[in-house]
């Protein structure tokens, strides 16, 4: 848009707001990341949700807790657990009764009735190839498969032979095919043999066969790292060259544990095939009794993904203080942001053209004494039909809200206060009006079933933060801010034909 067309935009909004915007308070009248392949007509078209946590050791000094409270110690998980299609984590436990083996003195190991309690939390699956791993011998391997088995957890990278626990674990989930792998790098777990018990140890030849395989079978390939120098913040230098050269054998997700306390996530795309792969350094530890600085906090990695790749990403913040995982946060983005189910993700790719929902050409039977921030047309509340949501201000009204909010500076130096509404294309009939807001919205995109915004202040135009206004049939709810500056617009990001709220430009204050 030029200057002159922007001016014309701008005088338009000033001289234009519906008569109604006055007196109205509150009232109610609501699996992307693309491949360079094309797409066939039997390719799937849904998409996964996949949910990825760290080190878990149930024995120990945890396995008091898990004795007293087998269902408390992932109780607060539980929702986003049973939220995900599929969750993850690497079980660092043997799962057996037989004597410690191994001349690391560190004896992990768990009754196998502890199974029970990954069971009832919602796990899925988890790792076993890790250097504890056969703690109690060859056999405790087996004991721990058998246990994971009977409570219908998944053991990956394990198994009775080589074959098998180089071979992926396949779960099928909303049409979609999840190869998942996993892989010792510590060189230290027992290590499977033609015809002997154990887990997968890190070998280039070993791990790039494993991958091909999984890839042939699945529309989306897992894979976890045991490893890493302890107790060290800085992405591992090691795990990150093996997860380089897992992304370029064309692994989706790489989720990396050992550390055992939390590391960096990325995202990278080394053999440039536009199909990226999310990497986590180290996850930390989900579920430990270390003390260390660092080893009583850990992180969960979510991704969604559909046939073409992981399209978006999030990361969550959890605490072992108490040896009972707590759920803290999911993570600000630190990029551009993608909503998805009501929440903030980061985009696997750059957001490239995104949607500016256009100004609305014309505001009929308005008069010339208010002043409006913002104007778009788009469907703000997801009845599949265009709506005009202005951003205005007009002189300041008490009413019930605003004064349970005594101390609150609601009006700008001419005495005005900020409001937002929605009206119905061409009559301007108000279908939804908010009371006094206390930022006032200087961008709006609608895009479905809710609105990308930025929020300026009452004194200056310029963005401070953006956020997001999902409709709840009654009203809208506003979803956790994104600090500095930042465009609302529209994109689809998963590529199911509709568009997401986005938040493009963005930059931390």
């Amino acid at each position: 848009m030029g200057a002159t067309e922007r001016g014309g935009a701008n005088a338009l909004r000033s001289a234009c707001v519906l008569l109604a915007l006055v007196a109205v308070s509150c009232s109610h009248v609501r699996p992307a990341a693309t491949s360079t392949a094309a797409a066939s007509s039997d390719r799937p078209s849904g998409s996964v949700t996949l949910l990825f946590g760290g080190d878990v050791m149930l024995g120990r000094n945890v396995a008091p807790i898990v004795r007293a409270d087998p269902w408390g110690v992932f109780a607060d998980l539980k929702a986003k657990m049973d939220g995900a299609d599929i969750s993850a984590a690497n079980l660092e436990s043997p799962l057996t009764l037989r004597p410690h083996t191994s001349a690391n003195p560190n004896a992990l190991e768990a009754d196998p009735k502890s199974a029970r309690t990954l069971g009832e939390a919602g796990f899925d699956a988890v790792s076993v190839a890790n250097n504890h791993a056969g703690d109690g011998g060859p056999a405790s391997v087996t004991d721990t498969l058998d246990a994971l088995a009977r409570v219908g957890v998944a053991a990956v990278g394990g198994g009775a032979s080589s074959e098998a626990a180089y071979s992926p674990v396949i779960l099928n989930r909303g049409g979609l095919r999840v190869a998942m792998l996993a892989f010792d790098a510590t060189q230290e777990g027992i290590s499977a043999s033609a015809d002997a018990p154990g887990i997968a140890r890190w070998d280039a030849d070993l791990a790039r066969g494993a991958v091909s395989r999984a890839r042939s079978l699945a529309d989306i390939v897992a894979v976890s790292l045991h490893g890493g120098a302890e107790y060290q913040f800085g992405a591992d230098p090691y795990l990150s060259k093996l997860a380089g050269q897992l992304a370029s054998w064309g692994v989706d997700v790489v989720w990396c544990h050992g550390p055992h306390v939390v590391q960096p996530t990325k995202v990278i795309d080394p053999d440039g095939d536009g199909r990226p792969t999310v990497v986590a350094v180290s996850l930390g530890n989900l579920l430990f009794d270390q003390a260390i600085p660092g080893t009583t906090r850990g992180a969960l990695l979510e991704v969604d993904a559909n046939a073409d790749g992981v399209f978006a990403y999030r990361v969550g913040a959890t605490d072992t203080t108490e040896r009972r995982v707590r759920f803290v946060t999911w993570r600000t983005p630190r990029g551009d942001a993608v909503a998805l189910n009501g929440e903030w993700w980061s985009p696997t790719q750059e957001l490239v053209d995104p949607t500016v929902p256009p100004e609305p050409k014309e505001l009929p039977g308005l008069p010339t004494d208010n002043q409006v921030d913002a104007a778009a047309v788009g469907d703000a509340n997801g009845d599949g039909t265009d709506e005009v949501v202005v951003s205005f201000r007009t002189p300041f009204k008490e009413t019930t809200m605003n004064s349970l909010q005594p101390g609150a500076d609601w009006t700008d130096a001419e005495g005005r206060a900020s409001h937002l509404g929605v009206y119905a294309v061409g009559t301007g009939r108000p279908l939804w009006v908010a009371g006094t807001v206390a930022k006032p919205v200087s961008a709006i995109a609608p895009c479905g079933p809710g609105m990308a915004v930025a929020y300026s202040t009452l004194d200056s135009p310029a963005t401070v933060s953006t956020g997001l206004w999902l409709w709840r049939g009654f009203g809208f709810a506003t979803v956790r801010d994104l600090p500095g500056r930042g465009t609302p617009a529209c994109k689809d990001v998963d590529h199911d034909g509709a568009l997401e709220p986005v938040i493009v430009e963005r930059g931390q204050t």
